[in-house]
């Protein structure tokens, strides 16, 4: 999890653990990032160093990170 001061802080480098810098790259390198990238709350499923899945908002995490999570980890009602 990345919880900078404010949101002015979430594409700094310096926001991110040292081990995380790779989904930082990754998505500043994709349209998404390039164009909303400052937008929070931001959801990112990341996994085996490649990003699945990128949403913003509440209803983001409703609609779409949650029932991903549950896919992938076999959970789903």
């Amino acid at each position: 999890m990345v919880h900078p001061a404010n949101g002015s802080l979430i594409l700094k480098e310096e926001s991110w653990p040292q081990e995380a810098m790779w989904i930082l790259t990754e998505f500043l390198m994709s349209d998404e990032g390039a164009q909303r990238g400052n937008v929070t709350p931001r959801f990112i499923i990341a996994q085996d160093q490649k990003i699945l899945l990128t949403a913003t908002g509440n209803s983001g995490w409703k609609e779409q990170v949650w029932p991903r999570i549950q896919t992938l980890t076999g959970t789903a009602a």
